[in-house]
């Protein structure tokens, strides 16, 4: 299956990856299929790609590159909703906002989005843990 993506133009994609939610992402309702793709072979980052609109799409990455320590209760109703049976299921992400700088640049920690890789539900949830909904990728780099 064939899709136009925002960033990578046409690309082929394999429909069982597609990664559904099932009320949209926050202020996406209405779209309800996406896609992960690579940004590049090594990159921390990916892009999440609506399946359906082209122009739909953001960059995230794995909160634990960027904050060890990062950990949250997850809801019961959040668990039965993706059909989680056990830890090794859960994959956790985190939304860039991307600045004219890479330090400029933002994740969303307080809402992350919880996929399901052996079924492919995922859910962006909203926190009750103290996590900043714009924490700076710069405050946590590290000194080489």
């Amino acid at each position: 299956m064939k899709i136009t993506t925002a960033y990578m133009g046409e690309v082929e994609i394999n429909p069982s990856q597609i990664i559904k939610f099932e009320h949209g992402l926050p202020g996406f309702e209405d779209e309800k299929e996406f896609i992960q793709l690579p940004l590049s072979e090594a990159s921390a980052y990916q892009v999440l790609q609506s399946v359906n609109t082209s122009g739909l799409a953001f960059i995230i990455t794995s909160p634990y590159a960027i904050f060890a320590e990062y950990s949250f209760e997850m809801d019961k109703s959040v668990i039965q909703a993706l059909d989680i049976k056990n830890d090794n299921e859960v994959a956790v992400f985190v939304i860039v906002s991307l600045k004219d700088t890479l330090e400029n640049s933002t994740v969303n920690m307080k809402a992350p989005i919880v996929l399901n890789i052996e079924n492919n539900l995922a859910k962006q949830i909203i926190l009750e843990e103290d996590y900043a909904i714009r924490h700076q990728l710069a405050v946590e780099k590290k000194e080489v």
